[in-house]
């Protein structure tokens, strides 16, 4: 394919104007060092679209497998209503742009992979809805309201996808192809690129394009599967290896190809599991005969050249058929819903983490692949797609500084910052001089720990904490422990009045089982390290630090704050909020939702308690938010003798259409809380979104081969890509490690404080510096991420569960932090 990046560069157009207000009067930032940026957003040309579509409901029937509904509809419209374009979803609607004259019912034929025809059922019937205001697109960004025209982009988003179908496999809102020399992930998956597309809303319609990268199982046949598994096919599979072949072919769609001597066609099949080997499977013939696989086919005139090889089990659960695997491969293009294991997962990003350069590029090239201009239903609903990213302006916000003990400040290079002979802001001090500790390890037979490594870490544990001016005793002892008597081991340790144990884990120990028995059952602070870590410190010194930065926190002390500054003045007396839901994977759904909420309890935003809950996985917004947020607010008032005068919340996890969902349940419930305190702070709301596929591209070239060429961190977009009747900004605030930044999206969707947007915009900023675990800005500010960790911790303690009670109420009352634990470490979960 020839490439199009020169030809499609946007190096000729013109930067969007710099707007200090949306259209409808909202007001844009102002602050930072002024620029501007591609953002991989194509205009949309609708002038010429029509004021209206029409929406129909589509029935096929039967409605499996799925592959064949869009040839079923295409025939249907071409035999019936052929003149009328009509853009189909795949699924359960289509949208023409002429009426269609009456209710069809019609059946088709369709030619299925044996070219067997096949008989289909479509019925079209109007919508109790029919008509669509596709005008709203054009006048959305004149009217004062925030309720987008849902249904007239959802006729985009489908009409914008009509070419991909034809060529690209969809899988979600991507479309993929196989690229001309596929990526090999090594254990019988390829990487394949597709295109992700959106249709957005800013302040013009634009379609947002990305590349999109998935896993595919390699076309091949099974035998060559096997070898380049290193697995002989001419032997029956071992455990391992019958393991993970069937760990791979189950639910993968593979074609049995008969020997010729059958006279069949072949036949694609479902992989239901592995089978015994073909010369020992047995079963009974048409005749009534018993007799092996192998047996079988000598019997039809063919040899199997693997008699012993294992089968593989096809058919149904109720009447299964076993296949010589040497008849069989794997067929192509099969998008599975399976997670990636840990290999494929790194040689992914591998593969996928590039400059924005190369991103652009790909971008393009499968742009010209799919070739949306060229689409007669694009074509036929009036649309034009622009071929070049749009230029807008950003802003890059002046970096914090960052103050340590004494005042010292350091700021940040490239994202990060050193603290060089910098002592932590503040460090608890037990009475006695020093917090009591430890290091607890498990000899195992295959670990290559030694006790001169432990007290090598040990030692340097002491000296890095002194450097930092934290308060450990002196002396510390190495404990051997086993890990059937953790909970035992701590229990003694907590009984001798021990501050802090460090933990350290070997191949085959449970994080899940320290933390349980730790702080659900004994209530002690550990810290756990792996073995390889402990190894690597006589190195590597950076690992200290990093780790004393985790344990400064968790011991309730403060690493830093952000300085003074006068831009800051409305901001007083603040309690940052954080909360963030995680849910169980699609096939895990009687696993609950664990919510995790964590607040500030000092003036800065550096200290933070916590309180999780479990709620049923099918809801969104959080069930218990009235009592988590009265606990938080106790905690405040207690650290500041007093409640605060402002909140200010950032809610991560959050897709647009639950936007009002927070805003009337989670936020009406932080004012129930605060009105059980009689307190009334007043109340902002920042939803965190990084669920979505807009990229920054810099208009520079990079530097080297390792240079990703990302925006600078504090990089602000806050115009043309937001939507003009809401508060909203995008922001890089971090220096991605590798591959394209992904910037975070904001939308505002309370401020009771009224707060200035350039105060708002740094403030996010600033926050970004204040996660505890580095001396790194992170891409999302501090409550958020720490909400992010609660959670985490939330799941960790259902870990080894084999059941849960439907009362949520008691799963959660099993598995309460102490709470003397808490009060005295509030911060421990990090």
């Amino acid at each position: 394919m020839e490439t199009s990046f020169q030809k499609m560069s946007v190096s000729n157009e013109q930067v969007l104007p710099l707007k200090p207000k949306s259209c409808s009067g909202i007001v844009r930032g102002t602050l930072g060092t002024p620029g501007s940026v591609e953002v991989n957003y194509l205009k949309l040309d609708i002038n010429n679209m029509p004021n209206e579509a029409y929406h129909y409901d589509v029935t096929i029937t039967p409605d499996r497998p799925k592959k064949f509904l869009r040839p079923a509809f295409d025939q249907c419209q071409r035999e019936m209503f052929g003149t009328i374009a009509a853009a189909y979803d795949g699924m359960k609607s289509c949208y023409t742009i002429s009426r269609l004259p009456t209710p069809i019912e019609h059946t088709v034929q369709v030619a299925d992979s044996g070219n067997r025809m096949k008989d289909f059922k479509v019925e079209i019937k109007e919508t109790t809805d029919l008509v669509v205001d596709l005008n709203s697109l054009r006048t959305y960004h004149r009217e004062s309201v925030s309720d987008k025209p849902m249904r007239a982009i959802q006729v985009l988003d489908v009409v914008l996808s009509g070419n991909n179908h034809e060529r690209g496999i969809r899988v979600g809102r991507s479309f993929f192809h196989k690229p001309a020399n596929p990526f090999d992930l090594e254990g019988g998956y390829e990487a394949w690129t597709g295109l992700f597309q959106a249709a957005i809303l800013g302040e013009q319609p634009f379609i947002n394009v990305d590349i999109a990268h998935k896993s595919f199982p390699r076309k091949s046949s099974l035998i060559e599967y096997l070898q380049n598994q290193n697995i002989r096919p001419d032997e029956p599979l071992n455990n391992y290896s019958y393991r993970d072949v069937e760990k791979f072919l189950k639910g993968i769609d593979i074609v049995y190809e008969p020997p010729t001597s059958f006279g069949s066609f072949p036949r694609r099949y479902r992989v239901l599991g592995i089978g015994d080997p073909a010369s020992k499977l047995r079963f009974r013939n048409d005749e009534g005969l018993e007799l092996t696989v192998a047996a079988y086919f000598q019997s039809r005139g063919y040899q199997l050249r693997f008699p012993n090889l294992n089968c593989v089990k096809v058919g149904s659960t109720v009447r299964s058929i076993a296949l010589p695997m040497e008849l069989c491969h794997i067929s192509e293009g099969q998008a599975l819903n399976r997670k990636d294991d840990a290999k494929q997962v790194q040689k992914m990003i591998r593969f996928a983490a590039t400059s924005t350069n190369v991103r652009k590029e790909k971008i393009m090239n499968i742009l010209q692949y799919f070739k949306h201009n060229d689409s007669p239903i694009i074509r036929a609903f009036g649309i034009q797609i622009g071929s070049n990213f749009i230029k807008v302006p950003m802003r890059n916000l002046p970096s914090p500084y960052m103050e340590y003990l004494g005042g010292q400040t350091v700021t940040t290079f490239k994202g990060a910052w050193r603290m060089d002979g910098k002592k932590f802001l503040a460090c608890s001090k037990p009475q006695g001089g020093g917090h009591k500790w430890c290091i607890m390890y498990e000899k195992n037979p295959g670990s290559r720990l030694n006790y001169n490594e432990l007290n090598n870490f040990k030692n340097n544990v002491l000296r890095e904490s002194e450097k930092l001016n934290m308060n450990l005793e002196k002396s510390a002892e190495i404990i051997e422990y086993n890990s059937r008597d953790i909970a035992s081991t701590l229990q003694d340790l907590a009984k001798q009045k021990y501050a802090l144990v460090f933990v350290v884990l070997g191949k085959f120990a449970s994080y899940a089982t320290v933390k349980q028995s730790a702080e659900l059952r004994v209530g002690i602070l550990t810290q756990c390290i792996k073995e390889q870590t402990v190894g690597r410190t006589a190195r590597d010194q950076t690992v200290f630090s990093n780790i004393l930065l985790k344990v400064n926190g968790k011991l309730n002390g403060t690493n830093h704050k952000i300085s003074a500054d006068a831009m800051m003045a409305p901001i007083k007396k603040v309690m940052y909020l954080g909360a963030d839901v995680t849910h169980p994977s699609p096939d895990q759904r009687e696993i609950p939702s664990v919510v995790g909420v964590a607040a500030s309890h000092d003036l800065f935003g550096a200290c933070y308690n916590m309180q999780y809950r479990l709620q049923s996985s099918k809801r969104e917004d959080i069930e218990d938010m009235e009592s988590i947020v009265l606990t938080h607010l106790q905690v405040f008032a207690k650290y500041q003798k007093g409640y605060p005068e402002q909140i200010i919340y950032y809610r991560d996890g959050v897709s647009d259409g639950q936007f009002p969902i927070i805003r009337n349940v989670e936020l009406t419930a932080i004012k129930r809380a605060c009105a059980k305190l009689k307190c009334q702070p007043k109340l902002t709301c920042v939803i965190v979104v990084k669920r979505h596929h807009t990229r920054f591209f810099p208009m520079k070239q990079p530097r080297d081969a390792r240079d990703f060429n990302n925006v600078d961190p504090g990089t602000v977009v806050d115009q043309h890509i937001t939507h003009p009747n809401e508060v909203q900004f995008f922001m890089v605030s971090h220096q991605s490690i590798q591959g394209t930044a992904k910037p975070t999206r904001y939308n505002v969707i309370m401020d009771e404080s009224k707060f200035n947007i350039d105060v708002l915009q740094k403030l996010t900023y600033n926050l970004c510096h204040l996660f505890p675990r580095c001396n790194r800005v992170v891409s999302y500010p501090a409550p958020a991420y720490l909400a992010h960790l609660v959670a985490f911790r939330g799941r960790v303690y259902l870990e080894g569960a084999r059941g849960y009670s439907k009362d949520l109420k008691v799963e959660y009352e099993r598995r309460l932090i102490k709470p003397n634990f808490m009060e005295t470490n509030p911060m421990y979960f990090i």
